[in-house]
Order: structure tokens, then C-alpha cells, then sequence
């Protein structure tokens, strides 16, 4: 396995973000399965906290078809936008390989 400069830390950054992403997005997911009228803030936070990605999907929810556009999609969406940028976090931040690393 190769070990990389800042890859512990890296991997608690993007594991944090990436939690938090999952914190949001699932109970988003549920409220609006279940509740009639939902006023969904934690949607708005999924929103905010997925940016650049998460707004660049909200504006563009309205260029989708109504007829598809359920709103537990685009909850969707914004989560797995959250997980692709948890996952660019780990990337970039994770440094180069150390000298001496084995790849397995």
C-alpha cells in the first residue's frame, strides 16, 4: 500500500466532509418521503455545503423534464455531488507518494 505526505490527515478531512454530506443527505432523503409539506432546510445546508457542485445542480434542477424532477433526486444528486468532492478532497490534499513506498 503506498503511504502518501499528508494522507492521514487528508483522509479525516475528506472523511469528515464526506459524513457530513451523509448526515445531511440521507434524513433529507427521508423528510421528504414521509412528510406531506416538508420544509427542508437540511436541504438547503446540503446545498450550501456541496459548493461549487451543489449549486450548479440546484440552478440547473429546472432544465429537467417536471415529469422527472422528484425532489428526493435531487437530494440525491447533491449527496453523491458531496461524495465526489470528499473523494477530489482526498485526492488533493493527500500530497505525493513518500520514497520507500510499496504499491501492492
Amino acid at each position: 500500500m503506498r503511504r502518501y505526505r499528508n494522507g492521514r490527515v487528508a483522509a479525516a478531512l475528506a472523511g469528515t466532509y464526506a459524513g457530513l454530506v451523509v448526515l445531511l443527505g440521507v434524513p433529507s432523503s427521508v423528510i421528504l418521503l414521509t412528510v406531506q409539506d416538508p420544509i427542508l432546510l437540511s436541504g438547503v445546508a446540503l446545498m450550501v455545503i456541496t459548493f461549487p457542485l451543489g449549486p450548479l445542480i440546484w440552478w440547473g434542477w429546472d432544465a429537467i423534464p417536471p415529469q422527472v424532477a422528484h425532489p428526493v433526486l435531487l437530494i440525491v444528486a447533491l449527496t453523491a455531488a458531496g461524495l465526489l468532492q470528499s473523494y477530489l478532497i482526498w485526492r488533493i490534499l493527500r500530497g505525493p507518494a513518500t520514497p520507500g513506498s510499496r504499491t501492492t
